[in-house]
This record gives C-alpha cells, sequence and structure tokens, in this order.
C-alpha cells in the first residue's frame, strides 16, 4: 500500500528516480495512480522546492513539477520522508491549490 510521504523510486521510460507521494491516502487507497512529486539533486532556489536529506544526499522535493502515475511505476520503496517536512510540504500546496 501507497502511502502519503512515503518516497518511492518511480520508474520512467526504464529510468528509476525518486519521488514522493502527495496524494491523500483516501486516494491512494481508492485508485490505481496517485500524484507525486519528483525529487531532484538539481538545486533551484524556488518557493516551491522544499530541501531535504535522504539518504545521506541532499535534495530537494520539486513541487513545481507534480504528475500522476500509476502505482505500477513505483517498484521500490525507499523511505518516508521525516515528518518535520510534512507541514511545509502541505503549507506550498495549499498555496498551489488556492489560487
Amino acid at each position: 500500500m501507497v502511502k502519503r510521504f512515503e518516497v518511492f523510486m518511480c520508474d520512467e521510460s526504464g529510468v528509476q528516480k525518486p519521488c514522493l507521494i502527495i496524494s491523500p491516502n483516501e486516494m491512494n487507497d481508492a485508485l490505481p495512480y496517485v500524484m507525486i512529486a519528483p525529487i531532484t539533486t538539481f538545486e533551484r532556489r524556488l518557493p516551491c522546492r522544499v530541501v531535504i536529506g535522504l539518504k545521506g544526499k541532499k535534495g530537494q522535493i520539486a513541487l513545481d513539477m507534480i504528475r500522476t502515475v500509476d502505482k505500477g511505476q513505483l517498484p521500490q520503496k525507499v523511505g518516508i520522508l521525516p515528518e518535520e517536512s510534512h507541514g511545509e510540504i502541505l503549507n506550498i500546496l495549499g498555496k498551489i491549490f488556492s489560487r
């Protein structure tokens, strides 16, 4: 089962890249797809990017690049985002979708 704030590898055209599940658990449980935000090591100073550390590496959650993928494209769970980042992500998502 896929949960919000879990980090998965996402298979896109044969290339696996890390992503964060951002869709609510109610949607994740009911639908065959999930909403994700890619995690990148390419740094950009944007208000829609959240800096994180994951497995000893620095990265950014790119909330400006949200997309929907089939759960079949998520072959491997990598981890769970620390709770201290959840509020910041939800705040940014609220700003993005409330305008």
